[in-house]
């Protein structure tokens, strides 16, 4: 009786052996360690099993592929995946840009459709070409399992955008841009205004043309600006009147996922100095200066993505003369979002901005959008250096961003000095169709945590 019982065992649980998973003719990132851990015992299982890796493959946006079938053979059970692949795109458009749209799309072909991919270079082709909508149908190709995309596009007419902000030293600073797209070109109007409980701390307004044509560009236009400022050296402030033409010409071009435009300008600005009445103000700073020069701008762009989660490093170079003074200043700046998990990044950032004139016209404000947490030093400086790192978890998916941040830097100041500080704080945008809104509050590392910076913003485009 005791052998029958053994006997019986054996082929019990023989007849449920574990099979190991096995996955084949997947070729896109998928994390398998969940499915591949896993057993089969049964057809039941393995269909359960089929199912699961299906609606993986649909929540990483790869909704058109799917596991076709499966085989139990023993100690092994084989899921069989068929990834879907963009075999032809149409585009109907009332646009003169079609065919560039065309060139940009063909990066696409061939590709295992993704939705969420395909959803981002449609949102930057919007941007690019500053279109009304563009839109995609998925259908079948020829009855296969691969995909066509049908994309219907309408171009704007006119583009609106308003953005209403706090920054520090200028207060509150509302801007509206009016931008008029043509073929192969873009005119575009703005003006912007700053003011505290005080006094209009700002006012700005530009009006440029760009023209691109394949892989070339020519850009021109003039900005005009009238601010407050302050010497705190010598206690005084002034107005500081400025007009800056420019004209510049360059290319576009693509370095895997990387757009990069790369532009030179010839620039002149001139400067006027009114309204103060410190004596030693005026000993020290000229009524009125002139810069004439070259200026070199690259701008590099991650394309792959949109909202905060773009890579961009831009930096500019001038060369030129100052009212006889030598003048060669650097622009540079960094902002590198990093994944970590699919909402969690981390973002090394930088800025850096040198100059070799001895002019205090040609000084930047120290504490502003790049240092925050010191609302009320007009500090300027002719040398600053910044370096951040940002934690931001995406709460709601490409809607709601929480950031806590700290930046620490270095600059010289106004007695030719160099000092260092850093501020810390925490922000929270919210992205819902085209509005921006964010808000958030900094602290700096060298006052008591009681003195704080709450700054936000909200920005709208139609």
């Amino acid at each position: 009786m005791k052998q029958i019982i053994l006997v019986v065992l054996f082929i019990f649980y023989s007849s449920v052996c574990a099979a190991k998973v096995i996955v084949t003719g997947l070729t896109v990132p998928i994390d398998l360690s969940e499915i591949e851990n896993q057993t089969v015992t049964s057809e039941v299982q393995a269909k359960i099993l089929s199912i699961a890796l299906t609606n993986k493959l649909h929540s990483y946006g790869y909704t058109t592929s799917y596991v076709k079938q499966y085989h139990l053979d023993g100690e092994v059970c084989i899921l069989y995946i068929v990834e879907s692949h963009i075999a032809d795109i149409q585009i109907t458009a009332d646009s003169d840009v079609k065919e560039s749209i065309i060139q940009d799309l063909q990066k696409l072909q061939g590709a295992v459709y993704n939705k969420n991919a395909v959803h981002v270079i449609l949102s930057q082709l919007k941007e690019k070409y500053v279109l009304d909508t563009i839109k995609v149908n998925v259908v079948n190709y020829s009855e296969g399992d691969d995909v066509q995309l049908i994309v219907m596009i309408r171009a704007k007419t006119l583009m609106y955008s308003l953005e209403v902000a706090t920054a520090p030293i200028y207060g509150i600073t509302p801007s509206l841009m009016l931008s008029v797209p043509f073929y192969q070109s873009i005119a575009t109007l703005q003006g912007q205004i700053g003011f505290n409980d005080k006094i209009v701390t700002v006012k700005k307004g530009l009006l440029d043309y760009l023209h691109h044509s394949g892989a070339y560009g020519c850009h021109l236009g003039m900005s005009i600006s009238q601010e407050y400022a302050v010497w705190e050296r010598y206690a005084a402030d002034f107005t500081l009147t400025m007009v800056r033409p420019f004209l510049g010409i360059g290319m576009f071009h693509s370095v895997g996922v990387f757009d990069i435009s790369s532009f030179i300008y010839g620039v002149a600005a001139y400067f006027r100095v009114s309204e103060y009445e410190n004596t030693i103000l005026k000993e020290r700073l000229p009524a009125t200066c002139n810069n004439t020069g070259v200026e070199l701008r690259v701008n590099v762009t991650d394309s792959r993505s949109i909202v905060k989660k773009n890579k961009n490093f831009t930096i500019s170079i001038f060369n030129g003369i100052s009212d006889e003074e030598y003048v060669f200043t650097t622009h540079l700046s960094l902002y590198a979002p990093i994944p970590v998990t699919t909402r969690l990044y981390i973002i090394p950032s930088g800025y850096s901005f040198h100059t070799t004139s001895g002019n205090r016209l040609n000084a930047e404000y120290v504490f502003d959008s790049y240092l925050l947490g010191y609302s009320d030093k007009y500090t300027a400086t002719l040398s600053r250096h910044i370096t951040g790192i940002q934690c931001m978890y995406e709460v709601i998916y490409e809607m709601l961003f929480l950031h806590i941040f700290g930046n620490i830097g270095v600059y010289k100041d106004e007695y030719n000095h160099w000092s260092n500080v850093s501020n810390y704080g925490l922000m929270i945008d919210v992205y819902y169709h085209s509005a921006i809104i964010n808000i958030g509050c900094a602290w700096n590392s060298n006052e008591i945590f009681n003195n704080y910076y709450i700054y936000s913003g909200v920005k709208a485009s139609w």
